[in-house]
């Protein structure tokens, strides 16, 4: 009788569980093939021990679970919700707890079966297209061959039998703990207190949007929030603690704007009198307020499984375009190499055959100390004492022929410099130089410009600033330290062979290490900087403190094609698992959205076969369907979409890349698609109170 039940069910409710097994679906062949990779040894082994695949495929699959459990646990909460009837219908006739809960257990064992090997089915078929797509987005020469990974298939069944266990407890113990008057004294305290709003009710409203608009505008001038917070209490932390008090200020007010603030508007709008008796505005407006009264903690997860979901798919895209432009800013020619290193890198080149030096420069630094000032954020000018690279102008252009991501550069005084900051490549907008440089033998320096450091990996410099000086200024420079390094490109058949022969020959180490100190007495700069520790010399002296002295080293060489390979790897990894987590929660909380809607169908109903009755034309019904569903569907859509944008220009505040139009896109690629969910959505709900759906 049971396992008849459970059929006939299951047949009544096939619109709802299709929308379930759909998202299930797709989850398991998610999961399944992010598993099957970490297996996939051809694919593994042209990795590398470098980029751990394993690790994040692993991470994603845990991400897949944690958002497949929260929607099959509010699926099932809708259900029981729509089904509430029939439970009291249950309960009447004699049927005990055990057995309702048996019957929906084995409902829900039924569905997840049937998802879970219609997905391993579909993840074995498309398991070498997931692998293909990742080793595009990796940028791997590799064969993808078709196969069927048993342990995948084990693990990912015994990860959804848990998940289908979980689900199935908690519905047994919302089944034991309500009972059937409590269904009815619920109703009736909602639609008691549906009529007015409190005080209380009124202020929390009130404030759901002034804490949306407090986030919005601390994003908007988030480095003084975070210069603040500095400030304040909280130290460099504060650098950190800002994005977090902004999100959390943001979901707050998200919260409060679905609980209470659209109850306001709603409560509001039904003031207007002229209004609100046209057409069928009082009819709207009352079946709003319940909708809104009903969904308001499902619509703020939704909002904020939105945001999130976007930050992911555009947050990869953007650290995409970061990453890779962190290889122009590293690497910006095939080789930069000390020059105590450069012979033994050309004599591989000399002995590989069809390879040879395309072009060399010499770049001739000085090593000198400085005293200049620095601002962080909105924070006053500090004062450091530190060497920095000196640079000739002739030497730059030079460098600039064959670099091109170096920009022109016009110094129009003999004293006039250009700083090349590497952190003005990420946080530009945070980092501020003062206008005077003075260095220790006098001379006075005036900066003329800030720029973002291509000039190569900054640890070959020592990891200081570096300024570009005029030709005549750089011969006056005596004091501190010279150095060169060789940039240069390579014609070369196989990169990567001849990278693998350098490396044999040559490891990446630390050399030439350097010592400093420096301190500013009676307005002038006194210290040196040396290649050999000055502490001996100077133990006698009371002019410096033993402990001031620091020390630093120079990274031997850098080359290219090693950066650009592993930024394209773990930059791919990132942007594959993220845009296929953020879709998938996107179809999660689209769905959640629909399952709610059609429960709704089903609850109101009676009230629209009441309004076609008095004769209310079908197409007015429609209109109605489509502007209560636009209640529920757009507010989720737009403040999420708000949320993702304002978080994408807090990032884009602390780390400047050229791909945030990546993330902005992804914004308008959600609009299309919760704009596609809606429509779906608004037309089942019409043909269901229509009654050409029965359920």
């Amino acid at each position: 009788m049971i396992f008849n039940l459970s059929w006939k069910n299951f047949k009544g409710q096939f619109l709802n569980y299709l929308v379930y097994f759909v998202s299930m679906t797709f989850a398991v062949v998610v999961y399944y093939c992010f598993n099957a990779i970490t297996y996939n040894r051809n694919l593994t082994n042209r990795v590398g021990q470098e980029i751990h695949i394993d690790s994040a495929m692993n991470l994603g699959g845990i991400l897949v679970v944690v958002m497949i459990l929260g929607f099959m646990f509010a699926a099932n909460h809708f259900f029981l919700l729509k089904r509430g009837k029939e439970i009291g219908l249950y309960h009447l006739i004699g049927m005990r707890k055990e057995q309702i809960s048996f019957l929906f257990f084995i409902e829900t064992l039924i569905l997840g079966a049937i998802s879970l090997v219609a997905g391993l089915i579909l993840g074995v078929i498309f398991s070498k297209l997931f692998s293909m797509i990742l080793a595009k987005a990796m940028f791997l020469q590799v064969e993808s061959l078709f196969y069927a990974s048993i342990p995948s298939m084990v693990q990912t069944g015994i990860v959804f039998v848990f998940m289908l266990l979980a689900v199935s407890f908690r519905s047994s113990w919302l089944i034991y703990r309500y009972q059937v008057s409590d269904l009815l004294s619920k109703k009736k305290k909602r639609a008691a207190n549906s009529t007015k709003l409190s005080v209380l009710e009124i202020v929390l409203g009130i404030l759901g949007i002034v804490f949306i608009l407090t986030g919005y505008i601390l994003s908007y001038n988030v480095i003084r929030f975070a210069t603040f917070l500095m400030k304040a209490a909280f130290g460099f932390a504060g650098f950190l603690i800002a994005p977090v008090a902004i999100m959390l200020i943001c979901m707050v007010g998200t919260y409060l704007f679905f609980n209470y603030t659209m109850n306001l508007v709603v409560y509001l709008f039904g003031k207007d009198k002229f209004n609100y008796y046209r057409n069928l505005n009082m009819l709207a407006l009352g079946n709003t307020k319940k909708h809104v009264r009903r969904s308001g903690n499902t619509l703020s997860f939704v909002t904020i499984f939105i945001a999130i979901a976007l930050g992911m798919i555009g947050g990869a895209a953007s650290f995409y375009t970061i990453g890779m432009n962190s290889v122009n800013i590293t690497a910006p020619t095939d080789f930069i190499v000390a020059q105590d290193d450069f012979e033994k890198v050309a004599q591989v080149i000399e002995n590989k055959t069809d390879t040879k030096i395309d072009s060399l420069v010499k770049l001739n630094y000085k090593l000198t100390g400085s005293r200049f000032h620095l601002k962080i954020g909105q924070d006053a000018e500090e004062n450091n004492l530190s060497p920095i690279n000196i640079l000739a102008l002739s030497n730059y252009r030079e460098f600039q022929k064959i670099n091109p991501y170096l920009k022109k550069i016009e110094l129009h005084n003999k004293q006039d410099i250009v700083i090349l900051d590497s952190i003005q490549n990420i946080l530009g907008g945070f980092i501020r130089y003062g206008s005077d440089f003075t260095l220790s033998d006098g001379i006075k320096l005036h900066v003329s410009d800030v720029r973002a450091d291509f000039l190569g990996q900054d640890l070959l410099r020592y990891s200081l600033p570096t300024v570009v000086v005029s030709d005549e200024q750089f011969k006056e420079i005596n004091s501190g330290i010279s150095y060169t390094l060789n940039a240069f490109n390579v014609h070369t058949n196989d990169e990567e062979e001849l990278v693998n022969k350098i490396s044999e020959k040559l490891k990446p180490k630390w050399i030439a290490p350097v010592y400093y100190k420096y301190q500013w007495v009676d307005n002038q700069l006194l210290g040196y900087t040396a290649k050999t520790s000055q502490k001996a010399e100077n133990e006698q002296s009371k002019e410096y403190s033993e402990d001031d002295e620091q020390e630093y080293w120079q990274l031997n060489y850098t080359n290219r094609f090693s950066e650009l390979r592993y930024n394209r790897r773990a930059m791919g990894l990132f942007i594959y698992v993220a845009m296929f987590l953020g879709v998938l929660a996107l179809i999660i909380t689209g769905s959640i959205l629909m399952l709610q809607q059609f429960s709704e169908a089903e609850k109101e109903k009676e009230n629209y076969d009441l309004l076609k009755n008095i004769g209310i034309p079908k197409k007015e019904i429609t209109k109605l369907v489509y502007q209560q569903n636009s209640i529920i569907f757009f507010p989720p859509m737009i403040i999420g979409v708000l949320h993702a944008t304002f978080a994408i220009y807090v990032f884009s505040k602390f780390i400047s890349s050229s791909g945030y139009w990546l993330a902005y896109l992804s914004c308008g690629l959600l609009i299309l698609i919760y704009l596609a969910y809606y429509f779906l959505t608004s037309a089942i709900y019409s043909r269901i109170i229509h009654g050409k759906y029965r359920q």
